[in-house]
C-alpha cells in the first residue's frame, strides 16, 4: 500500500510548552487508524497539521491531495441547504447529481433541500461526512466527530462511518477519546502521551466487530491500563 500521509520529527510548541515532541508517523492508503490519548496530549493538534490546518510545526509533513477533514461541531453553513452544503466547490456537470448520491450513502435522500436547523445533530454530522467524502479524499480526517452525539445516535454514526470507509477507501485518521470506538472501527490504534507515540498496535478482527467479543474486551483492558485509567467493567 502507497503512504498518504507520513510525518518526520515532527514537533509543535505553543510559547514554552511543547505539544508534540518528534512524532513520526505514516499512514497507508485504505488504512483507518485510532488516536487515543489523555485530553492534553497533543492528539488534535496532530491531526490539525495532518490536515494542513496549523502552520507551527516543525520537521517533515507530506500529504497527497489535500485532506478532507470532519470535526466534532459540523461546521456547515445554515444559510445553505443541505445539497449546497455537500456540493459547494464542485465543479463539473455531474456535481450535484453526484452530490445526491452521496447524500444518499449517508441515508438522506429526500432531505436535500431541507435547512440545518430542521435536521438532528446526527443528521448534521451526516451531512458533514458526505461533504468530506464527496470529493473522494485519500485522506479523511475525523476529530472526535461523534462526541456530540447520543449514545444510540453514536453507534449508528459509528457504524455508517465503517460503512462509507469500506465503501470508499480514503485512509482515515481519527482522533477519539473512546477505546471501544477506536478498537470497533480502527485497523491500527495508536496511544500518544506527553506529545509522543507511546504505543502503536493492529486490530486484525473482521468488521463488523462486537463489543463484547473477547479479543474487544481484552485489547480495551489493555488500552485503559495504558492510559492510566481504572476498567469500571471489569
Amino acid at each position: 500500500m502507497s503512504v498518504v500521509a507520513s510525518l518526520a520529527r515532527v514537533h509543535r510548541a505553543f510559547g514554552e510548552h511543547e505539544v508534540l515532541a518528534g512524532i513520526d508517523l505514516e499512514i497507508r492508503s485504505g488504512e483507518f487508524v485510532a488516536l487515543l490519548g489523555r485530553s492534553g496530549s497533543g492528539k488534535s493538534t496532530l491531526l490539525r497539521i495532518v490536515g494542513g490546518l496549523d502552520s507551527g510545526a516543525t520537521g517533515t509533513v507530506v500529504t497527497g491531495t489535500a485532506p478532507a477533514v470532519v470535526f466534532q461541531d459540523p461546521r456547515l453553513f445554515p444559510w445553505r441547504t443541505v445539497l449546497d452544503n455537500v456540493s459547494l466547490g464542485l465543479r463539473g456537470p455531474g456535481a450535484v447529481a453526484h452530490a445526491r448520491q452521496m447524500l444518499a450513502e449517508v441515508g438522506l435522500e429526500g432531505r436535500e433541500k431541507a435547512w440545518l436547523r430542521q435536521l438532528s445533530g446526527g443528521q448534521r454530522q451526516r451531512v458533514a461526512l458526505a461533504r468530506a467524502l464527496v470529493r473522494e479524499p485519500d485522506l479523511l480526517l475525523l476529530d472526535e466527530p461523534f462526541s456530540a452525539l447520543d449514545a444510540l445516535t453514536r453507534i449508528a454514526a459509528q457504524d455508517l462511518v465503517r460503512r462509507l470507509v469500506d465503501a470508499h477507501r480514503p485512509a482515515v485518521l481519527m482522533v477519539t477519546h473512546d477505546v471501544e470506538e477506536a478498537l470497533l472501527l480502527a485497523d491500527r490504534v495508536i496511544l500518544i502521551d506527553e506529545g509522543a507515540i507511546v504505543h502503536d498496535e493492529q486490530i486484525t478482527l473482521p468488521h463488523p466487530r462486537r463489543r463484547d467479543h473477547p479479543e474487544i474486551v481484552e485489547r480495551r483492558a489493555a488500552l485503559l491500563t495504558l492510559l492510566g485509567v481504572v476498567d469500571q467493567a471489569a
